[in-house]
Formats: structure tokens, C-alpha cells, sequence
């Protein structure tokens, strides 16, 4: 661990390797405080044997990491936030009924899934099933189950 030299011939300090109670103690000054004063500053640092200026630049690396946790934790909870619903934990996607645990009938494949929808409001509408609707009941079963831009 020799010094290191740097440009225009300054020479680096090794790089300082704290005890754990110098850390234990740093870090229970960076709960209390973010930001040392000077005083404070002076005796963290008298008091743990170690120049103001380690004690400086631990609590600015300190701030620094303290900043890239909180930044990491609120772009997980965002992409917690933004995760569709209505999704299961292996990834697939449940049907309504299945979120609400009823069986309804049978389980229909899903591309079947809007035809069926239009047997259930043909049925509470009072037509049944085998029978065709007027062109004025189609349209407006049309309109109903067509999604905007659509071209259904």
C-alpha cells in the first residue's frame, strides 16, 4: 500500500480502512444528523482518531449511498405500481371469474370468451340462444361490446 501517484505529482493517501466502532459510530451519527457542523465534525473525529477531513468525506459517501437507496426502493415500488392486475404470481392471466373463485359454467377457451359474453346478453335481454336478433338488437350488441378503434 505505497502512495499513488497522481497527477502533477501529488501523492494519494492509502485508502483508510475504519474499525468497526469507527463505523458503528459513524453511522450512528448519520442517523442523527446528515450533515456534521464543524464542531461536531472535530469532535466525531478527535474522538474516533481520524482526520476531519475522513470524517468529511465519509459522510459525504455516506449521503451518496444513503440518496442511491432511496432511488433504487422508489423505482421498485413504481414498477410494483405500474404491474398489471389481474395477474397471478406464475405470470398468467386470470379470468374474472377466477378472481372471484366462482365457476360459472364451463370454461370456455379464450377466444371464445366475447362470443359467450354476447349469449349472456342475448339471454338477459330475453332472446334465446338459438334464435337471430332483429338488425336494431345487432347493432346495438355491436356497439356495446366494440372497443374504440375497434374494427369489430
Amino acid at each position: 500500500a505505497t502512495p499513488q501517484s497522481g497527477l502533477m505529482g501529488k501523492c494519494r493517501r492509502p485508502r483508510t480502512a475504519f474499525t468497526s466502532q469507527q463505523l458503528l459510530e459513524l453511522e450512528n451519527q448519520s442517523q442523527l444528523n446528515k450533515y456534521l457542523s464543524r464542531p461536531k465534525r472535530f469532535e466525531v473525529a478527535t474522538s474516533l482518531m481520524l482526520t476531519e477531513t475522513q470524517v468529511k468525506i465519509w459522510f459525504q459517501n455516506r449521503r451518496m449511498k444513503w440518496k442511491r437507496s432511496r432511488k433504487a426502493k422508489e423505482q421498485v415500488a413504481q414498477a410494483e405500481a405500474e404491474k398489471p392486475r389481474g395477474v397471478s404470481k406464475g405470470g398468467e392471466k386470470l379470468l374474472p371469474r377466477e378472481l372471484r373463485g366462482q365457476e360459472e359454467g364451463p370454461k370456455l377457451p379464450r377466444h371464445d370468451a366475447s362470443l359467450e359474453l354476447l349469449r349472456q346478453r342475448a339471454t338477459r335481454l330475453g332472446a334465446s340462444p338459438g334464435s337471430s336478433c332483429s338488425g336494431e338488437e345487432e347493432e346495438e350488441f355491436s356497439a356495446m361490446d366494440r372497443k374504440p378503434g375497434s374494427a369489430w
